[in-house]
């Protein structure tokens, strides 16, 4: 009996130190593997405990805005004359007040367009060959649009690095009829007009990084069918 013990305590000595031995190979084998594969390794062990992320909507640029539009500042050089350059701002319906050409509808016009109407308009018993630059200074109607089931809709100034979650939060967030999990982001792009839907679930719950917006973009928040 003492020998069958004796052995017992010999077998399980070495059963022991195989498996410090084994985990030892192990850990060398995922220590050399990490080096050479580090984005395999790094997947094999988020298997286990990681958090699951989704994939971010991928939306192409919006289209450049380049015509004029209400709040537009311009800045506008007449050659050879002063006293009709300077700065101007486009009024809220559209329309640029210059000198001797009164109201000009300006809104959705290229600078070179602008330019071109003032000429037109210069050269019409005013100045002989007028000359005329016109350049965007600064844009007052870049914005966003939230709609939808939020707790206050409408349209807010866009700012730079606003993401989809900051501009839910300018519109109040998310009204209680709301589907967070189908909200929709739409852009016009050089392509058309592209829409994704969006789990804003996954953004307030870390599994999504936000999506930063850009001037023009419209955020729709639907309403839960339940």
């Amino acid at each position: 009996m003492d020998n069958d013990h004796a052995r017992g305590r010999s077998f399980g000595g070495h059963g022991s130190a195989a498996s410090t031995a084994g985990a030892s190979f192990t850990s060398s084998v995922l220590h050399r593997a990490g080096r050479l594969f580090p984005a395999t390794t790094l997947a094999l062990a988020c298997a286990a405990g990681c958090p699951a992320r989704t994939t971010v909507p991928v939306l192409p640029p919006a289209a450049p805005q380049t015509g004029v539009g209400a709040g537009d500042e311009l800045e506008i050089r007449v050659a050879e004359h002063d006293d009709l350059s300077g700065t101007f701002q486009v009024a809220s319906n559209g329309e640029l007040d210059f000198p001797y050409v009164g109201r000009l509808d300006v809104a959705g016009k290229s600078p070179v367009e602008v330019a071109e109407a003032l000429e037109r308009r210069l050269a019409d018993g005013y100045l002989q060959d007028p000359q005329v630059t016109v350049r965007v200074v600064s844009r007052q109607n870049r914005e966003v649009k939230v709609l939808g089931n939020v707790k206050s809709p409408g349209s807010f100034p866009y700012k730079e690095r606003l993401t989809l979650l900051q501009a839910i939060s300018l519109a109040g967030g998310l009204d209680e009829l709301a589907m967070p999990r189908r909200v929709k982001l739409i852009r016009d792009t050089l392509e058309g007009r592209v829409s994704v839907e969006v789990d804003v679930r996954g953004i307030l719950n870390g599994r999504t990084p936000d999506i930063p917006l850009e001037p023009g973009d419209t955020i729709f928040v639907p309403e839960s069918p339940i």
